[in-house]
């Protein structure tokens, strides 16, 4: 694999080729409008990938981080220590959203995630994530950690305070707004 797009290596199963749900690219596409796709580019897809999840997707074949990136990005980059460079290269371009682990304490949340992006989701849980064949492993396929959305853009920041706020994905958002952290989300208390 070139560089950039290793994934980390494993030290639970056969593989570390992991993609992400089908539902949740069935969410975004509920705001595409008139695109076929909301996701405009996905420039980390995995081969195989069983469905779509953006109208153009580089593989690691084409090395999506060396290739020219434009509309609405979706990237859940390999995992491990390159992920810092897709995230990087996604804030620099300024629309899309990532999918990464939630490890808010590194350097990558707080010197690149936390001053650029323009709004958060925490979903509820762990994300089960399928095999490159589209097949959902029972017990391995949740996150060794929690995952976060992370937005960039103006309608990217809507869209993931919507699905937030609507509950088709629940969990916890929250972004800046002039300054200070306006938090979104539902409190049910019951007795």
């Amino acid at each position: 694999m070139g560089k950039g797009l290793t994934y980390e290596k494993s030290g639970e199963g056969a593989t570390n080729s992991w993609i992400t749900p089908k539902y949740i690219f069935d969410i975004f596409n509920e705001y595409r409008g008139n695109k076929p796709e909301y996701f405009d580019l996905d420039p980390c897809a995995c081969i195989p990938q069983p469905w779509k999840t953006a109208s153009k997707q580089y593989t690691e074949v084409e090395n999506g981080l060396v290739q020219k990136w434009e509309g609405n990005v979706w990237c859940n980059p390999p995992y491990g220590p390159y992920a810092k460079a897709w995230v990087k290269r996604l804030y620099e371009h300024g629309n899309g959203i990532a999918l990464i682990f939630a490890r808010i304490e590194t350097k990558l949340w707080q010197d690149y995630i936390f001053p650029t992006a323009d709004m958060y989701l925490f979903p509820r849980g762990r994300i089960g994530f399928a095999l490159p064949t589209g097949i959902y492993p029972n017990d391995t396929s949740k996150g060794t950690a929690p995952s976060a959305f992370i937005a960039w853009g103006e309608e990217n920041a809507r869209v993931l305070r919507d699905i937030c706020l609507t509950e088709k994905m629940k969990g916890f958002c929250f972004g800046p707004a002039d300054g200070v952290m306006v938090v979104h989300r539902q409190i049910k208390f019951s007795m």
